[in-house]
């Protein structure tokens, strides 16, 4: 009883209880408490021991600890989601660069037709260099999200950071700093 992890309801152990007391073998995964109080994970089977009239006078318990089994699952479910991520940031970032592609191409058509020194122009200028900058970021998500061993180079994080900040600044709440 001061082993229980109390991570199991009433309805749990009155179910196997319920089996073993019919005769029947339980099997189940249990969540239990060591002597030092720590919580593992275990996979049982309890099993009633009969007389030779039939009569249950004992159970039989095999347990094995799944403990670290259970935790490379979640490493390696968490793995997975990573993979997801990755490539879901790959095909958005490889649409999105399509459209910077437009964008970048459509400025510089546009400031080749204003006039030198012109205020039109100077802003295109940061059109254009917010549209370079927003390529490069995409280069670095696409290289993340790509399979393999890439060409590694130092990089600024604060640069990127920075970058990534200027993109979500618009849809994120004022209220976030």
């Amino acid at each position: 009883q001061i082993l229980k992890s109390d991570k199991h309801g009433k309805e749990f152990y009155k179910h196997m209880w319920n089996t073993i007391t019919d005769g029947k073998v339980w099997r189940g995964h249990l969540i239990n408490k060591k002597k030092d109080g720590t919580l593992y994970d275990e996979e049982a089977t309890i099993s009633p021991v009969k007389n030779t009239s039939g009569k249950i006078i004992n159970f039989v318990a095999v347990k094995r600890d799944v403990t670290e089994e259970i935790k490379l699952e979640d490493k390696l479910r968490q793995a997975q989601k990573m993979e997801a991520i990755g490539t879901l940031a790959g095909g958005i970032a490889h649409d999105f660069n399509n459209i910077l592609s437009a964008i970048i191409g459509y400025t510089e058509l546009a400031e080749y037709d204003m006039p030198e020194g012109s205020k039109t122009r100077k802003n295109l200028r940061e059109v254009l260099n917010a549209g370079r900058r927003a390529r490069d970021l995409v280069k670095q998500i696409l290289a993340f999200s790509r399979q393999g061993e890439q060409e590694r180079k130092p990089l600024r994080v604060s640069d990127i950071v920075k970058e990534a900040l200027k993109l979500l600044r618009a849809s994120l709440p004022t209220t976030i700093e």
